[in-house]
């Protein structure tokens, strides 16, 4: 039965991620893989959310720490979810809970007030509003500066 009101756009799954009372999401196209915590190795010039360089596959992948990049604390990663970025780069995001999976109608994705989008990178690529909670999406391509990522290009092979 249609109602001849049709305002349902595609769905876009996400994983629900958190660090410390903070709440956000990934989009699911962008997560590679889940895994427990790996040696990094600490990284000099690094901005403080870079927990270091970690040996993932086989590849040299920075690891993010999501309690410092969302401006808190430092987490107790008890998981690392693997990103490529729309440039075909992988970063890993040091989490402290994965809470399962949520599929959202595209419409329901609202763009950020330009107030939180500060003057530094854009980390979230939007904001969603359901069950009187906020949940930020972060956006994976904009995790590292492009400084960042030139710096471990030149001193790390991947």
């Amino acid at each position: 039965m249609t109602t001849g009101d049709d305002r349902s756009g595609p769905n876009i799954s996400l994983l629900v991620c958190g660090a410390g009372d903070k709440t956000f999401a990934v989009p699911l196209t962008s997560v590679w893989e889940t895994l427990r915590p790996l040696p990094a190795s600490p990284f000099p010039g690094m901005p403080p959310f870079v927990l270091g360089v970690a040996r993932i596959r086989g590849s040299a992948v920075p690891v993010v720490d999501s309690g410092v990049l969302t401006g808190g604390p430092p987490v107790a990663a008890t998981r690392w979810i693997t990103l490529h970025t729309d440039d075909h780069r992988s970063v890993a995001l040091a989490v402290e809970t994965i809470t399962g999976i949520r599929t959202v109608d595209e419409k329901e994705l609202e763009e950020l007030p330009p107030l939180l989008e500060g003057k530094g990178p854009r980390l979230f690529s939007a904001l969603i509003a359901r069950d009187s909670h906020l949940l930020l999406a972060l956006a994976a391509s904009h995790l590292l500066p492009a400084e960042t990522w030139q710096r471990l290009t030149e001193v790390t092979p991947s």
